[in-house]
């Protein structure tokens, strides 16, 4: 699963975001900041409202470590365990 999250992540940043990076030249293991991507506070506000939007996740304050943003594979990782448990949270309200 999060392959598939790795390779909407490189679109949503090649085809969404304000970037100019094409989906082939990024690399999953780069970080998202200094000495990868590059990319500055206003990218990541953008990028983590498109996630927010495509994937059906929020994230709360304390989530917005820039650990999870370290580079592509772990983004996609904490996004998937952001969806497992929102679906988690959802049958669990329906079971109710």
């Amino acid at each position: 699963m999060s392959e598939t999250i790795v390779n909407q992540l490189k679109e949503i940043i090649a085809e969404e975001l304000d970037v100019n990076i094409k989906v082939e030249d990024i690399d999953e293991n780069l970080s998202l900041f200094e000495d990868g991507l590059e990319f500055d506070s206003i990218a990541t506000v953008e990028l983590i409202s498109l996630i927010e939007k495509h994937f059906e996740v929020e994230f709360s304050d304390s989530e917005l470590n820039p650990e999870y943003f370290s580079n592509l594979k772990v983004l996609a990782d904490f996004i998937s365990t952001k969806m497992v448990s929102s679906k988690r949270e959802a049958v669990s309200v329906i079971n109710s």
